[in-house]
């Protein structure tokens, strides 16, 4: 599945109704529901992904997340293929989003990313949808 059919398969999908989970939609995408709160900045970390693109859609609540390119970065923890994850220092700029109910961004394998952040002062409940497109 390319990532613009992952995206329109997600918009057709009711996700405020679905259970925290994980759900297999084909060989080359897969999401998952999560619900938590976010949390303060220096308790998320920077990482990025090998073999797959991000969709991070926010289904109900409102999170930050501070985006990079990857190229220049430092790693913190080297990949780990079995999770699909690399950890990164933190630049000293990095560019800042706030997503809110129904808004989504796309992450690719170049930029590194730091989800799960408060949004404003105070922790807050939030709901996700985290799309895995494989990258071919």
């Amino acid at each position: 599945m390319t990532l613009e059919e992952a995206v329109a398969y997600l918009k057709e999908e009711d996700l405020a109704t679905m259970a925290v989970g994980t759900y297999e939609v084909d060989g080359d995408f897969y999401f998952m529901i999560q619900e938590y709160e976010t949390k303060e900045v220096a308790d998320c970390r920077l990482e990025t992904h090998k073999n797959y693109t991000d969709i991070q859609w926010i289904i109900s609540g409102e999170e930050a997340i501070d985006t990079v390119n990857v190229a220049g970065l430092t790693v913190e923890e080297a990949y780990d293929a079995d999770r699909d994850v690399a950890f990164w220092q933190e630049p000293a700029e990095m560019c800042h989003m706030v997503l809110s109910s129904g808004s989504y961004a796309i992450l690719p394998p170049s930029i590194a990313h730091k989800p799960g952040m408060r949004a404003g002062s105070q922790a807050s409940p939030v709901k996700k949808c985290v799309g895995k497109v494989r990258v071919h």
